[in-house]
C-alpha cells in the first residue's frame, strides 16, 4: 500500500513535467500532443527569440554569481557556528534561516522597499543581492554540513604548527570540506536561476531573467516555444540535481 502510495505521488509530481516535454516536439502552432510527427521546430524558435537568449545568459551569470557570494558568506557564516561558542549562536543560527520562514511574496516586497531606499531596484546589484538573500541559508546548511565531518582536531594540530588560522582555513579545512562547498555552490546556481517569485519584485524591463521572461512572453502569445524552453530548463536543473547527488548524496544535504 505504502509503494502504491508513492509511485502514485511520483506520477502525480512528474506527469505534468512529461506533458510539457512531450508537448515541446510538436509541429503544430498550438499545444498539442504529437502522435505521429515530432519536430524541433519550437527549440529552433526558441534558440532564435533574441529575448530568450539574453534573459539565459542573464540568469546564468547572475545564478553564478549569487552562488559564488552565497557560498563565501554561507562557509564563514557555518565556520562560525559549527566552531565556536559564543552568547546568541543560538539566535544567530535561526536568523540565517529566517528567510526560509518568510513567505516568497512579503519576502520580496520587503527586499523590493529596501533596494529602492538604496537606489539599486532594477540594477544588477539589486537583482543579486536579493537572490544572495534566498540562497544564503541553504549554503549555510549544505557548508555546515561538511564542515561538521571536518574533524576539529586537524585544525588545532595545523594551528600548534605554527600556521595561521587563514593558512590553515585554506589548506586544510577548506580542501577537506570541498565536496560540501561544490554542493552548495550548485545547490545556489539551481536555486538562483530557477527564482521567480522574489525577482519578480526586484526586476523592470532591463533585467528579465529567463524565467521572468518566460512568464512575460505567455502573457503575449501562447505556442510551444514556451515548452521547449521548459523542456530545456528541466533537461538543465535534472543534469544539475544528478552532479549534486554524484558529489554529496542528496539524503545528506538536509542533516
Amino acid at each position: 500500500m505504502l509503494v502504491a502510495l508513492n509511485v502514485l505521488m511520483v506520477v502525480f509530481m512528474l506527469a505534468p513535467l512529461v506533458l510539457v516535454v512531450w508537448m515541446s516536439f510538436t509541429p503544430d502552432e498550438f499545444f498539442s500532443l504529437p502522435l505521429q510527427a515530432f519536430s524541433l521546430r519550437w527549440y529552433h524558435e526558441a534558440f532564435a527569440y533574441p529575448g530568450f537568449v539574453d534573459a539565459f545568459v542573464l540568469s546564468l551569470v547572475l545564478a553564478l554569481a549569487a552562488a559564488t557570494v552565497a557560498v563565501s558568506l554561507g562557509f564563514l557564516a557555518a565556520y562560525a557556528l559549527v566552531r565556536f561558542r559564543f552568547p546568541g549562536r543560538a539566535a544567530l543560527d535561526t536568523f540565517f534561516v529566517s528567510p526560509l520562514l518568510v513567505p516568497a511574496v512579503v519576502l520580496g516586497i520587503a527586499l523590493l522597499q529596501f533596494v529602492n531606499r538604496l537606489g539599486l531596484y532594477n540594477t544588477f546589484a539589486g537583482v543579486l543581492a536579493a537572490h544572495v538573500v534566498v540562497v544564503v541559508p541553504y549554503t549555510v546548511r549544505v557548508i555546515a554540513t561538511a564542515l561538521r565531518a571536518v574533524p576539529e582536531e586537524v585544525e588545532w594540530a595545523a594551528m600548534n604548527l605554527g600556521s595561521r588560522r587563514g593558512t590553515m582555513l585554506r589548506r586544510i579545512t577548506l580542501p577537506l570540506a570541498r565536496r560540501g562547498m561544490i554542493a552548495a555552490f550548485l545547490f545556489a546556481f539551481i536555486l538562483s536561476f530557477d527564482e521567480v517569485t522574489v525577482t519578480i519584485f526586484m526586476t523592470g524591463p532591463a533585467y528579465q531573467t529567463l524565467p521572468i521572461r518566460v512568464y512575460n512572453y505567455l502573457t503575449d502569445q501562447v505556442d510551444p516555444t514556451v515548452a521547449a524552453v521548459s523542456t530545456l530548463l528541466i533537461a538543465l536543473s535534472a543534469a544539475l540535481v544528478v552532479v549534486l547527488d554524484r558529489i554529496v548524496g542528496l539524503e545528506n544535504l538536509g542533516r
